[in-house]
């Protein structure tokens, strides 16, 4: 078990984040899965070679992530020889369903789906699939570590029925209770939730979903993410390898609307390190 931090790099990352970022663009296939999920397949020049990546998005967000930290994840991890998958869950981005009809299960469900996918492309090793999932994307890889041969997770959640109670607030609450679904404008987009959403999140209790996860486990956020405050508690309950990065100076968009770049190139270098030494 470790604890490190990571170092500022100079703002002039911040030219080669964009190119980077446009790079991604390039040698990428979107691909329709079961259920309706669309997602983005981005294999090595050379094609698949056995590690292989889901990646699994944050609420409200979609596959390609905010500032587009996703597609340029993949973009590192081909270059590097590692293939990758990202997906919309259903109901955002575009996959097909109503993000009214969001439930802990479902996501789980398409993650599954996803990696059952991504098995099946000539060259992945089955065995050698891993997960990166930011914020609640992270909770959902959690929820089920052990189908997974590494798991990767920016500004995790750690209890998900108090935090989602704190962002989304009593009265949404209430409201979802009271008439089955609630609606709020978070500024970048109008979400929609029922009742149903609530009470999955009280089935399922993340740390003992997590508890005795064998696999390489890596956590990483910014100092001022109050995700990190669940650091301790997670290393400890994983009984595998485990590190927890710690960015001085990062919120929890990873410096994407904070204009550090830099703050996003660190991750993605982290990350494609630390898989390709766990898969």
């Amino acid at each position: 078990m470790s604890m490190s931090k990571l170092a500022p790099k100079p703002a002039a990352t911040a030219l080669a984040f964009t190119l980077l970022g446009i790079a991604a663009l390039g040698a990428e296939t979107v691909v329709d899965l079961p259920g309706g999920i669309k997602g983005t397949l981005a294999l090595p020049d050379s094609g698949a070679t056995g590690a292989a990546v889901v990646m699994l998005h944050g609420f409200g967000s979609s596959r390609d992530e905010v500032g587009g930290l996703f597609a340029m994840q993949a973009a590192d991890l081909s270059e590097k020889g590692i293939a990758s998958l990202r997906i919309d869950f259903r109901g955002y981005g575009e996959s097909s369903g109503d993000m009214a009809d969001t439930t802990l299960e479902g996501l789980v469900s398409d993650a599954g789906t996803a990696r059952g996918f991504l098995a099946g492309i000539d060259g992945v090793d089955a065995a050698r699939i891993g997960v990166i999932g930011y914020s609640f994307g992270a909770a959902v890889a959690m929820l089920e570590p052990d189908e997974f041969a590494s798991v990767v997770v920016w500004g995790q959640m750690g209890d998900l029925q108090a935090e989602f109670l704190e962002f989304l607030g009593q009265d949404f609450y209430d409201k979802a209770a009271a008439e089955g679904v609630a609606s709020v404008d978070l500024g970048w987009r109008t979400i929609s939730l029922k009742q149903s959403f609530f009470e999955s999140l009280a089935q399922h209790d993340l740390a003992d979903r997590f508890a005795g996860y064998a696999g390489p486990f890596l956590t990483i956020a910014g100092d001022a993410d109050p995700a990190a405050s669940y650091f301790e508690q997670y290393l400890g309950l994983a009984i595998g390898p485990t590190e927890a990065v710690v960015i001085p100076g990062a919120d929890h968009m990873l410096g994407v609307f904070s204009g550090q770049p830099e703050i996003g190139q660190q991750v993605i270098d982290k990350t494609t390190d630390w898989l390709r030494e766990t898969l």
